[in-house]
């Protein structure tokens, strides 16, 4: 009997569809081996359809800060959520000879979203695409001629090789010094020239990070300041008395003020020029100029403009709910570091110090460490020996305690790391404080010792209060902490009033005990101060003050 048609067509797909199954066994039985990385590569390509771009593991992302920042990192587009920087120029300064060290990274990160900036240096030069212009290029040459600061200006444009390698083989970075403080004003006339019309001049070092999205939010939405007055904002310092804008963490001119000095001062650039060679700095020299010519003072918008790092700033009261604006001292790896961070936020909100902190320092915290300064020097204890006093730092022996206002364990704490150590515990908050004062107390008093009465003396109103009265006690007890690390070296043992990480020392040579570094963190004490802060509500956002 001869099957139906359809039945055939039945069989055929059948067998075919049999062996295409048995096909696709043989092919990927070999590979089950390695499912986990089939998974993870599977993973990563679906991850890089769906963000539109290559998406990386996020290298910050580590134990302690996952509720910080995201896994993974997507740099297809980093300029998404870069805010409007309509009115607000960016001017960064460099040398000659740090120019390829310094600025490649910043055009990779902090540049890479703004439409316009300007970067200026003691040599024309070029990155890429990117023009360096010579500040001092219209210096007088008569206040070149017989002035040494200018040696390496002049040997600069003799180097036959890179810049660098000039300066290395002469050891001239103290030269590189000496001629920065020259470019401060030729900068800000050139910039004026170059450039006018803006609200905001914001003027920075190559080794400056500036927060974007705080800096553009705080000065159009939150400073409530009029760029239409004559303002100089920064991180005020003091020389001989005199107040400045501390250049290397950044400052701020309105663009009225940089108007007036250009257009209605031509001469004061000139007269400063010359005034150079007899002061050490050049941004006290600009907050002179601005003083004599416009009777302006810097404004202090510290701590949010800022001339510290993630590593060297000092965690604690006055630098935790305080927006950032800008740090100082970063390296390159430091930048792209912090640039990652902010890209990879899980938030949007204003950026504080304390996110720093929570993202970047937390998960490195640990209670000790050899061979490492954690910058502690706000309380000293040194061996009381005169011999020893003498030999001290000046400035670790201006802020020793003095001995009759010294508790045992402060007075034994020179004589080692582990007594330099116990300082900050001696400051604990007992755990048991409560038992001691509060609810056992009142069951010795001889009036009742039955549970009944406990249970209603546990919850009576009274001791309700009682509770809530010494745990607010507790808590300003914690939050007016005054020691939260130590650092022992050479027998001299020195307490902070805030946390830092520091950075690393080199050993002693010959393994003197004495001459090692030693850095603590009481971590207790630090968690219960955080504790005892809170959420913060709102950023602390400051009005600058002159």
């Amino acid at each position: 009997m001869i099957a139906p048609p359809n039945s055939r067509r039945l069989r055929v797909l059948g067998s075919v569809s049999l062996l295409a199954l048995i096909v696709f066994y043989l092919s990927v039985r070999p590979r089950w081996n390695q499912a986990s990385i089939g998974y993870a590569r599977g993973y990563y390509q679906s991850m890089s359809n769906y963000f539109g771009g290559p998406v990386y593991n996020n290298t910050l992302y580590t134990e302690g800060n996952e509720e910080m920042v995201h896994q993974f990192y997507n740099s297809s587009n980093p300029c998404a959520s870069f805010p409007n920087s309509d009115g607000i120029l960016l001017v960064m300064k460099t040398g000659a000879t740090e120019v390829f060290d310094r600025i490649p990274t910043h055009l990779l990160t902090t540049l890479t979203c703004l439409p316009d900036f300007l970067i200026f240096s003691d040599m024309e030069q070029q990155v890429g695409p990117h023009h360096i212009h010579d500040a001092l290029a219209e210096f007088e040459e008569s206040a070149k001629a017989h002035n040494a600061d200018f040696d390496l200006y002049r040997d600069q444009k003799e180097c036959p090789v890179s810049q660098k390698s000039c300066v290395d083989a002469k050891r001239d970075r103290q030269k590189a010094w000496n001629l920065d403080k020259y470019k401060f004003l030729p900068m800000m006339e050139q910039t004026w020239r170059m450039r006018p019309g803006r609200d905001w001049y914001i003027f920075a070092e190559a080794d400056t990070y500036v927060f974007w999205a705080n800096t553009i939010h705080w000065l159009k939405e939150e400073s409530g300041l009029n760029p239409r007055e004559k303002l100089y904002l920064g991180s005020r310092s003091f020389i001989g008395g005199t107040p400045f804008a501390h250049g290397g963490s950044g400052y701020i001119m309105s663009g009225t003020l940089l108007k007036h000095m250009v257009e209605y001062h031509p001469g004061v650039v000139k007269q400063y020029n010359v005034k150079g060679a007899h002061e050490c700095c050049g941004d006290l020299m600009l907050a002179q100029a601005l003083e004599e010519y416009e009777n302006v003072k810097v404004r202090q918008a510290w701590p949010m403009i800022n001339g510290e790092k993630p590593s060297t700033l000092p965690y604690g009261p006055g630098h935790w709910c305080e927006p950032i604006l800008t740090m100082h001292h970063m390296n390159a790896e430091e930048i792209s570091n912090v640039w990652q961070f902010e890209q990879t936020r899980k938030t949007d909100r204003a950026l504080l110090i304390k996110d720093l902190y929570d993202a970047l320092i937390r998960p490195k915290m640990q209670v000790s460490r050899q061979d490492w300064d954690n910058l502690s020097d706000d309380v000293c204890y040194l061996n009381p020996n005169p011999d020893a006093q003498r030999h001290a730092e000046g400035h670790l022996r201006d802020r020793q305690k003095k001995e009759h206002e010294m508790n045992e364990v402060e007075k034994e704490a020179w004589k080692s790391w582990e007594n330099c150590a116990k300082v900050c515990e001696s400051q604990d908050v007992p755990d048991e404080e409560w038992e001691g004062q509060g609810i056992v107390a009142r069951k010795n008093d001889g009036h009742g010792t039955t549970d009944s009465t406990e249970s209603a003396e546990d919850t009576s109103p009274s001791d309700a209060a009682a509770r809530a009265a010494w745990k607010k006690a507790m808590n300003e007890k914690k939050r007016n902490r005054s020691c939260f690390q130590y650092r022992w070296h050479e027998e001299t043992c020195c307490t902070a009033k805030s946390f830092k990480l520091g950075a690393p020392k080199a050993a002693p040579e010959h393994g003197n005990s004495k001459e090692k570094w030693v850095s603590g963190w009481h971590l207790k004490g630090i968690n219960e101060w955080i504790e005892a802060m809170g959420e913060c509500k709102k950023p602390a956002w400051k009005t600058p003050e002159l």
